[in-house]
């Protein structure tokens, strides 16, 4: 199992139940204006990524495409793949996106 930070706070968030994973969760949570913060995989397909953006457009919502891959997401949240995530408590969204930002600067 990784030891990423942000993967692992994206597991308690999961636990928490403030997470929507796939595509139909994603979209259905924003057009219940639920959503507070959209997820993208890196290599998420072109289509998957563009309705991503859209759902954020569409529900003034922050879009963030992550470093990790559908296959580490799918692993870390027990699923085959992820591709598309919705954080959908504002307090989990703001921490996270403090945590992206973090491991951001690190890395460069």
């Amino acid at each position: 199992m990784n030891n990423d930070k942000v993967l692992s706070f994206l597991g308690l968030v999961k636990k928490a139940g403030k997470l929507e994973i796939g595509e139909e969760s994603c979209g259905a949570a924003q057009r219940s204006g639920k959503a507070r913060l959209i997820l993208v995989a890196a290599d998420a397909a072109s289509g998957t990524a563009k309705r991503a953006s859209n759902y954020a457009e569409w529900g003034k919502t922050p879009l963030i495409t992550l470093r990790y891959t559908k296959d580490e997401l799918g692993d870390m949240l027990g699923r085959r793949v992820c591709a598309v995530l919705a954080v959908t408590d504002r307090g989990f969204a703001a921490a996270l996106a403090k945590k992206l930002a973090d491991d951001e600067v690190t890395r460069t």
